[in-house]
């Protein structure tokens, strides 16, 4: 009897274990459950409100492609035919560049959230290193005598300088010690077509 008792005992055990293990721990975003080890799929008007929580996780999102970085196809924005949301997309590193064809098409993309959290001390070493930058090239053209074709780098470092000082005006504006901005590591993108399915080949 000793011995039935103990295998029983044992078994509940066992099943205890096993229901634990395939509990999925979960975070509350306001209206919806997103698990720690499953695909979340979420609207792009709905991605930024959770965002801070989407962090690390793979989701599934779709929108119209706005732009794809000519420098490499290193980037690719979508947006949201209903709301002002975009999202930046970058290729993983066993993808290929983006092909700047798919700017004006819908496409559903699936990938893992990252976020870049940008500080005063990230700020402060950006201007040095824009500052630095200015003084060097400055003293190649006066050791050179060349002065001219500096016009067009003399603007891309005020506008550098300009970001960076309305990115400090952000932060101390929203109270925070850091602003964080989100983007999609992307493992793969289909086209489709408005109803979300996949473009047939």
């Amino acid at each position: 009897m000793k011995k039935y008792l103990l295998i029983f005992v044992m078994l509940i055990f066992a099943m205890t274990a096993c229901n634990n293990q395939n509990k999925k721990t979960a975070t509350d975003s306001g209206n919806e459950k997103i698990t720690n080890d499953e695909l979340v799929v979420v609207s792009l008007k709905d991605f930024k409100r959770n965002a801070e929580n989407l962090v690390g996780k793979k989701v599934k999102i779709t929108g119209t492609v706005d732009h794809v970085c000519k420098h490499g196809g290193q980037k690719m924005i979508i947006v949201s035919k209903d709301t002002d949301a975009r999202l930046k997309i970058v290729p993983n590193e066993n993808m290929a560049a983006f092909n700047s064809e798919l700017e004006g098409e819908n496409v559903m993309v699936i990938g893992i959230v990252e976020e870049q959290r940008i500080d005063e001390n990230y700020l402060r070493e950006w201007e040095e290193e824009v500052k630095e930058g200015e003084k060097k090239e400055k003293k190649e053209k006066l050791h050179e005598g060349n002065n001219q074709g500096n016009q067009g780098m003399e603007e891309d470092k005020s506008a550098e300088l300009e970001q960076i000082n309305n990115l400090r005006k952000k932060l101390n504006e929203s109270g925070k010690d850091h602003l964080s901005f989100y983007s999609l590591v992307c493992q793969k993108y289909d086209v489709v077509i408005d109803d979300g399915s996949p473009m047939e080949n």
